[in-house]
């Protein structure tokens, strides 16, 4: 039987730093959570890809992309985000849509003032 390997073989200094970004990294899991306390990881993914383009807008095709979820699923969560929800529920106002001018079929995301807010929120920490 071989000799068992420890997982986590790096020093008390490199490990103080990883606790430091996980913790910052909650914090910022936390803050996104006041959106909604249930949101889902794809929402908030969509919303970071937005803010990551910011202040360009970001076509939704593109989000659902990167994210890794369908064009349908990518919409339902750009409208979440947005200003009207389904069935007429308000959103969260973080994003907003509009139609893209060059690409009829295409819509473009990107952030509003309140969204913008957050993800410099969440730049600070």
């Amino acid at each position: 039987m071989s000799p068992a390997v420890p997982l986590d073989s790096s020093g008390p200094r490199e490990k103080s730093s990883n606790n430091s970004v996980l913790r910052k990294l909650l914090r910022q899991i936390e803050c996104l959570r006041t959106i909604e306390p249930e949101i889902q990881a794809q929402a908030l993914s969509t919303f970071l890809v937005t803010a990551i383009n910011d202040p360009e807008p970001v076509a939704m095709v593109d989000i659902a992309a990167q994210v890794g979820i369908a064009q349908s699923s990518c919409s339902r969560n750009v409208a979440l985000l947005g200003m009207i929800h389904r069935r007429g529920r308000p959103g969260h106002q973080l994003v907003e849509s509009y139609e893209n001018p060059l690409d009829r079929r295409n819509k473009l995301v990107k952030l509003t003032p309140k969204g913008r807010r957050l993800a410099q929120t969440l730049i600070g920490g």
